[in-house]
């Protein structure tokens, strides 16, 4: 190689380090950091901004180090070369964050008490937990900065979604990951039963729990740095979230096994209500406009965002209270609930050579565009009624079914079952009596269904195929069970 091209690969190398540097300063870390120094075996910390950052780094000669030694390594490929040093970057520039719940009475540092001097603030439990949380990032993590929400953002901003290269510190004041009591009962941290401390479980690559007075969750394991590896720690942890090992000790974003995750969430509980939206945002990898004072509407707009990238029935495998704006998608995560994870497990192994329900729906002006294999059933008793719901028993030619039906009394309507993982063949669509995979327990699989219906004044004698079907609310994801190998022909689209 000549020195001229020798010369030019250098100074290649030297802009892809730079580039590679500033756009992970500007993208990736937090807009404010907490800077920590220790002087005369005291913590300090003051709050910075990525142009602090950024030339505290410089300063530390990080870029040049990086240089000097990519710059020793042959690597022809200009893309792998990028992914190697993006990945030595997110390594040298690591900051800690402070995962934690708040506590009352506004005891935490907030952000604009950080522009104070630290002498004239730093009092009570919830300055003492963060110099501690400090001093841990320093001395035992060896990190120099460190994300605190309190006081790193403004309290009335949602939470960014958690870097996964920063290593994250669960502080879990009164640890209870076993057993108690006769009952068996499990007493858990509330750190396990909040709505953002979802995303800062299973997303940092490397996470450590501490219990009171910052000491590891586990003694002994003060010189393990990430608790992700220890299979004792994070089966526990699967049992108590239902979160799934794979997930727990790697997770990708994205809109994927839509009600799987909404379980997850359905256990958690945020002070705002528009929080419990906020907080999924970034475990389903969406963009979504913060609008605090919208109320449910956050969550109406997550299902939104979720349903324009998500082509499986399986969304609709919810019970409960319906949302205000339509009456196809749930109010809540809770809505998701342990019962409706089970009846997809079943729905999906059932026999291979099958296309179930249609992938074509979306939400439109004129409600949730959806096709179904629609079959009218009639009202054959009530029973066991509440104040707000009561037991309906349908019955069609071939099958009958019970339903837990919430709201209004039903009066002078007619009813139908839309079903949604029916089977679809050259000519159409149908349920049918295959088994499921467990076939050496002659299992037969339930079809996941809508309960709709319609005022009588709407109906003809034939079944309507027009907006005027309405989906109603249930205690439970309603099932059928066929008594025939084939029931019904083609579906039908309706709008709800």
């Amino acid at each position: 190689m000549s020195a001229s091209a020798a010369a030019t690969g250098s100074r290649d190398l030297k802009d892809l380090v730079e580039e590679e540097f500033n756009e992970y300063i500007t993208n990736e870390m937090p807009i404010r950091l907490l800077h920590i120094t220790e002087e005369d075996e005291k913590i300090k910390f003051q709050l910075v901004d990525r142009d602090f950052v950024r030339k505290h780094f410089k300063e530390k000669m990080v870029p040049n180090n990086i240089l000097a030694d990519f710059a020793e390594k042959r690597i022809v490929d200009g893309e792998e070369k990028g992914e190697r040093i993006r990945e030595r970057v997110k390594k040298e520039l690591k900051y800690a964050v402070l995962s934690h719940r708040w506590l009352p009475d506004n005891q935490e540092p907030l952000y604009h008490q950080m522009s104070k001097d630290p002498k004239e603030v730093a009092d009570g439990p919830g300055w003492k937990k963060l110099q501690r949380f400090c001093r841990t990032a320093k001395v035992v993590h060896n990190c120099e900065f460190a994300w605190s929400d309190t006081c790193c953002i403004d309290k009335q901003a949602a939470q960014n979604w958690m870097n996964p290269s920063a290593p994250c510190f669960a502080d879990l004041a009164a640890l209870q990951l076993q057993e108690k009591g006769k009952s068996g009962e499990k007493a858990v941290d509330a750190w396990f039963e909040r709505g953002w401390t979802l995303q800062e479980l299973i997303a940092p690559l490397q996470i450590k729990f501490y219990g009171k007075n910052w000491t590891p969750l586990i003694q002994g394991s003060t010189n393990d740095r990430n608790n992700r590896n220890s299979k004792v720690i994070m089966k526990k942890i699967s049992t108590l979230t239902d979160i799934h090992m794979d997930d727990l000790e790697s997770f990708t974003p994205g809109i994927d096994r839509v009600p799987e995750k909404m379980l997850w969430a359905s256990r958690r509980r945020t002070t705002r209500i528009e929080d419990v939206a906020y907080s999924l945002i970034g475990i389903f990898d969406i963009s979504l406009m913060i609008a605090y004072g919208e109320g449910n509407r956050a969550f109406f707009r997550l299902m939104e965002e979720v349903i324009k990238r998500y082509d499986k029935w399986d969304v609709f495998l919810w019970s409960g209270r319906c949302s205000r704006y339509n009456a196809a998608l749930p109010d809540a995560p809770h809505s998701y609930a342990a019962g409706c994870i089970k009846t997809l497990r079943h729905s999906v192994e059932r026999a291979a050579g099958y296309e179930f329900g249609d992938r074509r729906f979306a939400l439109t002006n004129h409600g949730l565009e959806i096709w179904v294999l629609l079959l009218e059933v009639e009202l054959a008793g009530i029973s066991e009624e509440s104040p707000d719901s009561r037991c309906l028993s349908f019955k069609h030619d071939h099958f009958k079914v019970k339903v837990r039906h919430i709201g209004p009394k039903p009066h002078d309507r007619r009813w139908a079952i839309g079903v949604l993982d029916y089977s679809i063949d050259g000519e159409g669509g149908y349920i049918d009596r295959s088994p499921t995979r467990e076939s050496q327990f002659n299992v037969e699989s339930p079809h996941t269904t809508f309960l709709l219906s319609c005022s009588n004044e709407h109906a003809s004698t034939r079944i309507p195929a027009t907006t005027k079907w309405k989906k109603e609310m249930t205690k439970e994801v309603v099932r059928i069970h066929s008594l025939r190998d084939h029931v019904g022909e083609g579906p039908t689209l309706l709008y709800l």
